[in-house]
This record gives C-alpha cells, structure tokens and sequence, in this order.
C-alpha cells in the first residue's frame, strides 16, 4: 500500500515528534517513523528517568540532614534506598510522558509508523512493507551508544541507556567521560552511597564550559569524594579491573561495573539510498546548514544524528526550524545562543560565550561574578554553594555569556538566553525588579555589580 505525505519524519524522539506536531499544526500531512518507543533516547532512557533517580538521590540527602533542618525522628543511618521502586517511579514516569506524546501526536493527525524505515529514493520510504512518498523527509534517528572496551567483563559494562537495567546499586563504579552526561550520572551514584571513580582523557571536565566553571566542578567532585582520574585513556575493563592508561604507563583501578559514556556514533540505518546519492556526512554525522537542510534537496537532518548538539533541547529547535523552513517560514538557528545544563549538586548552566571564548572572539570583555553565598533565599534553604559569571562586552555593556552554579541553575538560565537574544545590556538588566527573597536575584545582583564596577 503506497501513502502520500508532505512530510515523513524517520525517528520519534524529541526533534522527531515536536516536527510531526508542528508540521501538523501548520497544516501539512505527516507522518512519522519509530523502530521503537516514541520518545527516543531522552524520555525513555535519557532526560526523564535520569532526572526521577536524581531527585529520589536528593531527597535521600536531605533526609539524612533532616537534623539540621530541626527536624527529629529521622535516624540517617537506618535510611536506605529502595533502588527497585526508585526505578519504578522513574519508568512510571516515562510511560506517562511518551503515552502522553502518542496522544497528542495522534490528535493532532499524525500518521505512526511503527517499523523500521528504510528509504528507497529521493521521495518515497518503506516501512513494514508499505512504501510512503513524501515531498521533504527530515531525518530524526538520533545517536547509538557503543562500547568499545574490550575484555572478559561485557556484561559489566553499561551505556547511558541501559544502566537502569543494574538490579541492584554496586559498591564502586568506574564511568568513562567527564561531559555533561559522565557527571551527571557520577553525581547520582555518589549521592546514593556508590564509590565513583571517573576517567577523563582530557586533562580538564567539560572543556565546552567556562574555566571558573570547569575548576569549581572540579573541587566539588572532590569535596564529594568522587575520584578523578584526568589525562587517563581507558584501555579496558575485565575481571572488575578498569585498565587505563596515563602519562604512558598502564594502571589499574576496582571497579564492579563500568558506565561507558563517551562513545555515540549518528545512528545512519536506513539510509544507505541516501549515502549512495550524495547525502553529505560530517565527522560521521550528517552534515546540515542553519536551517537543518542537508546537501540533498528536501531532505533535513534533525537532533544528534546532525553532531552539532546532542541536547534534547536543541533537537526540539531544529525540528521547529525544518518545519518552518519547509513552510518558507522561520529564521536560521542560532547555535552560539543554546543553553547546556548539567544536572549536577548544585545545578551547571550556561548560554553564549565563556570569558576565554569572547576573548579569542575580539571582544573587549567585561566580566562580573557574584557568589550564590549572598543570596538570601540560598542561605535560608541552605542551597549557598555556586557563583554566577556574566560575560560582557566592556564597551556596550551587551550581555555575551551567563554562567549559573546554583540551585535550580537549569531553570536560571532562561532569564539570561532572553536577555541575549534581545541584545540587552547590563543595565537594562539590572533595572528589573525581582521578587525577593528568589534564586533568580543572583542573576540581578551580578547584573548591578557590573554596574558599580
């Protein structure tokens, strides 16, 4: 049976389902394609459960400061997790979002696919054995993890997105990758009582962050009793042995399991017609401009699958933009103003230029920091540690880059990729009121401490 469609979309996940919404919305038939759950990586084995064990690991801490608080009757050394029933939670979670997502997806009347695609020419797709044309298709299949550490102990060794397959907590964890990704799942098994130990090739964590960011990751790993193990390749990990190697000589570190989170590859399957026909790839990944158009005509590549970003976040925005873009409307995409966030203890944010970055740019750069510690709803829920570090053009006064460690820093963030995208300067800023006492005051506060310099 053949279908006709203005726009077939080939992955369910976030970039995917926000183009099949949108494309709807605006009035074009859709269709969409999914091997397997609708949602992709980031609701089902990405941003949602990982954010559900992250504020079960938070609220286990903070019952263990329950004293502190001036609550009594809470004995901190007879609390334990329940690690089944957090997981539960957490995919009870996940199934409401992606049901949600079908739904909508569905009311909207977007045609679902369940199947595995395969495109056979320019303007047409098989899946299940039906063939669907289509006048643009936008390429949303995403990344696949890989594990390329050999040795005898394979079924110790975990991905991102099977880690929650582990029926108990280990004792010690090895996790390859110091990005955002590494950090965040180093922060959540130390929080549940886990040795970690995590390996960065690198001689620094995220090399994408500002610096005063990068070392107060850094400290407060170790403040946290997480190891670092910096400028160290991991070779392999066998018989509960992690082999690395560092400054030319070969070690060894225990580790019960090992969490690899370093190797994603774009996730090409199903379009070998399009390779074959001039589909331009980057580094592997499929090479795309501003609007997420590809090199050949009406065909977009959206989410990791294009290696710009791996974010949810910005996978949502392409998908928007391919639309608009199918539609003659929209603008290009602006990368340099995506938001990254790190859901750490505290929480990482940050938006546009780092100081060195707005340096090697050519800007005249003003910069102002101002510490979590002076806020007063910080100190009275006891959430001090942090700073948060504008970047500023010195002449103007233009915001170029925010940095947030602080509680909620995720949701901080907002404020400022506002201020950036309407140009507006530190003055401007600091002219608005914030309600107080609020975490958002630290931006306003940073905003005014440029003002007095």
């Amino acid at each position: 049976m053949n279908h006709k469609f203005a726009i077939v979309i080939l992955g369910a996940g976030v970039g995917g389902y926000i183009a099949a919404l949108k494309a709807a919305q605006m009035g074009n038939s859709v269709a969409i394609v999914e091997k397997d759950k609708i949602g992709g990586m980031c609701l089902n084995w990405g941003c949602i459960p990982s954010k559900s064990l992250l504020k079960s690991a938070k609220a286990y801490n903070e019952m263990k400061q329950a004293a502190q608080l001036g609550i009594d009757g809470i004995e901190s050394d007879k609390l334990r997790l329940n690690w089944a029933r957090t997981k539960e939670r957490a995919f009870t979670t996940v199934g409401s979002l992606t049901g949600g997502v079908r739904f909508l997806l569905e009311k909207n009347g977007v045609w679902i696919f369940q199947g595995r695609g395969r495109v056979t020419g320019l303007n047409t797709l098989e899946v299940n054995g039906e063939i669907l044309e289509f006048e643009h298709l936008i390429i949303a299949t995403g990344s696949v993890y890989t594990t390329p550490f050999v040795g005898e102990g394979q079924d110790k060794i975990y991905t991102p997105k099977n880690i929650y397959d582990i029926e108990r907590l280990p004792q010690t964890i090895a996790i390859v990758g110091g990005g955002l990704i590494g950090i965040e799942f180093a922060y959540l098994f130390s929080s549940l009582g886990v040795e970690v130990s995590l390996f960065e090739q690198k001689n620094h964590l995220i090399p994408f962050m500002d610096d005063d960011v990068i070392q107060f990751t850094e400290e407060m790993m170790a403040k946290r009793h997480i190891r670092l193990f910096l400028n160290s390749k991991v070779k392999e990990f066998s018989d509960g042995c992690v082999t690395y190697e560092v400054g030319g000589t070969v070690q060894r570190e225990k580790s019960d399991i090992l969490l690899s989170a370093i190797t994603r590859k774009a996730n090409l399957e199903g379009l070998d017609f399009l390779l074959l026909s001039g589909l331009q790839l980057h580094n592997g990944y499929i090479k795309s401009d501003l609007r997420c158009r590809t090199s050949l005509p009406q065909i977009y590549a959206v989410g990791d699958v294009n290696g710009r970003w791996m974010l949810a976040h910005v996978a949502s925005a392409e998908g928007s933009t391919a639309v608009e873009t199918i539609n003659g409307k929209g603008e290009e995409l602006i990368y340099d103003m995506m938001p990254v966030c790190i859901y750490s203890f505290p929480e990482i944010s940050a938006v546009g230029f780092t100081e060195r970055g707005a340096v090697e740019r050519g800007f005249l750069v003003e910069v102002v920091k101002f510490p979590v510690s002076m806020n007063g709803k910080a100190l009275a829920t006891g959430s001090g540690e942090g700073f948060v570090k504008v970047v500023a053009d010195k002449k103007f006064g233009e915001i170029l880059g925010v940095h947030i460690v602080a509680e909620d820093a995720t949701d901080l963030i907002s404020e400022s990729l506002l201020a950036m995208q309407s140009h507006a300067s530190l003055y401007e800023m600091g002219s608005i009121v914030h309600t107080h006492p609020t975490f958002s005051g630290v931006f306003l506060e940073a905003t005014l401490q440029g003002l007095r310099k």
